[in-house]
């Protein structure tokens, strides 16, 4: 999370730095000096006593907590941006949707971000403002709305977001009950993130695929990108030539765009870390048009019905997902966390068991778990025919994505193109046919989960996520 925030330190007497009084513009006179090179600065308090703001790199705060997840995945970009330059009173670009559901917030203690939070909630919210640090005072002396209490939030309770001051992995569990200052900073000022340019003269957003990522990962974001944009009319694209997919693969199968020839840096929004919207609730959480059926190919479509009709016809199927290979070699954990076959058979012969399901159609890109579960349901599981991996075929290569291992494997231009498309055709063969089971259990959060949810008309009688360990209803 390379978020730069300036906390709020006991004054050093013993150092010499720049002194700034205590005012509305403190924050952004502080961050213009950081652009300068100083990190710390003294403060006149008239309220009480003088103190230092020190600025802080957030990425070495979140990879010391022992909750910030191991995934190598994670330790490579930053996941949430820098915010040298905001502007709190621009209310058009001010996002509010994390409130939704809330009837207030409880900050644990003052920081840049929480001080501005509180501003922005007092001046635009009718929120309930609850403070355990009295120095809020400080920045809004005489504020009747913000309420001191010491006791923290009772954990049932759902209506008032608790927001602690150290690092807390709210994306990566899907809690945002409980959020850290930098993820709910961000989750407000994410349209200022994303351009200068005001919404209304926005006509398109790029996204910039990574090469590492799946069919799967990037139709999920250009989807709920699309979805969370489109209250403004933009069009969200996909550069040419950002993925490992061709564009013509792309284009051929899906009912997706390429950034046309009119987008510019006037009427554009570059999405270059798309990570910084995903891992956001509104991303981790988006449903309703997401993608469904109108995202493919009209043509793709009716093929993969007519197999679908063949295969499961007169047949009560039960549908399971269970991702394995680089998901294990990567150290992938909270809800997008692998499950071992042993540890899911209990449930799945539970289900088998009450249900009376016919057979079991398995989508899995892993040859182990393959294995495991044909052993433990002879003559019972139906598959889709593709390209398998092992975790040890990761650790060989010293590769920890599905990406880096399919190059090493395929390395020329055509054949790895005509690997992909075919690989992508199997893919979403897997997801169509599991859309089309009665019921669902998959490992943990993936791209797959959400194409599969949203591809099924009717609806799962019930589903089950390992990784939460619970049903979903």
């Amino acid at each position: 999370m390379e978020v730069n925030m300036l906390l709020i330190r006991e004054y050093d007497r013993e150092m010499n730095h720049r002194t700034f009084d205590l005012c509305p513009e403190l924050f952004h006179k502080a961050l213009d000096a950081v652009l300068l090179g100083e990190k710390r600065f003294h403060v006149k308090n008239p309220y009480g006593e003088d103190f230092d703001l020190l600025y802080q790199e957030n990425q070495l705060f979140a990879e010391s907590s022992d909750k910030y997840p191991d995934s190598p995945l994670f330790h490579q970009d930053p996941l949430y941006p820098p915010y040298l330059f905001y502007d709190e009173s621009d209310r058009d670009r001010l996002c509010f949707d994390i409130f939704e559901g809330f009837d207030g917030v409880w900050f644990q203690e003052i920081s840049e971000y929480t001080v501005v939070l509180t501003g922005v909630l007092l001046k635009f919210t009718d929120l309930k403002l609850i403070w355990q640090d009295e120095r809020i005072h400080w920045f809004y002396p005489g504020e009747e709305r913000i309420i001191i209490d010491h006791r923290e939030p009772d954990k049932d309770d759902k209506k008032t977001l608790k927001l602690i001051n150290t690092f807390y992995p709210s994306a990566f569990i899907c809690d945002f009950f409980t959020m850290d200052p930098v993820v709910l900073f961000h989750h407000v000022f994410v349209y200022q993130w994303l351009t200068k340019l005001s919404m209304d003269k926005v006509k398109y957003a790029e996204i910039l695929v990574a090469r590492s990522e799946g069919i799967g990962s990037i139709l999920t974001v250009y989807a709920r990108t699309r979805n969370f944009l489109k209250r403004f009319g933009i069009e969200v694209t996909l550069q040419p030539g950002s993925s490992r997919y061709a564009d013509h693969i792309i284009e051929k199968y899906f009912c997706v765009r390429m950034t046309p020839s009119d987008s510019n840096e006037n009427n554009t929004v570059y999405i270059t870390n798309y990570y910084g919207l995903l891992f956001t609730k509104m991303l981790r959480y988006s449903t309703g048009d997401d993608f469904n059926s109108s995202s493919l190919d009209p043509g793709f479509l009716s093929e993969m019905k007519e197999y679908g009709d063949s295969v499961f016809e007169g047949k009560r199927m039960l549908g399971i997902l269970l991702r394995g290979s680089d998901y294990i070699a990567s150290g992938m954990s909270g809800a997008s966390a692998p499950v071992t076959v042993e540890a899911a058979l209990p449930k799945i012969r539970e289900w088998m068991e009450e249900d009376k399901y016919d057979g079991i159609f398995l989508a899995t890109e892993d040859r182990d778990i393959l294995k495991k579960m044909v052993d433990a349901f002879p003559g019972r599981i139906r598959i889709i025919p593709q390209e398998r991996y092992s975790v040890t075929d990761f650790i060989k290569e010293g590769v920890n994505t599905i990406s880096e291992l399919d190059r090493k494997r395929h390395p020329t231009g055509k054949e790895y193109d005509d690997f992909l498309e075919d690989s992508t055709v199997n893919y979403f063969y897997a997801l169509y046919l599991l859309s089309r089971c009665e019921s669902f259990m998959y490992s943990g959060q993936c791209g797959g989960i959400v194409m599969t949810k949203s591809l099924s008309k009717k609806g799962f009688k019930r589903m089950w996520c390992f990784a939460e360990n619970k049903e979903i209803k």
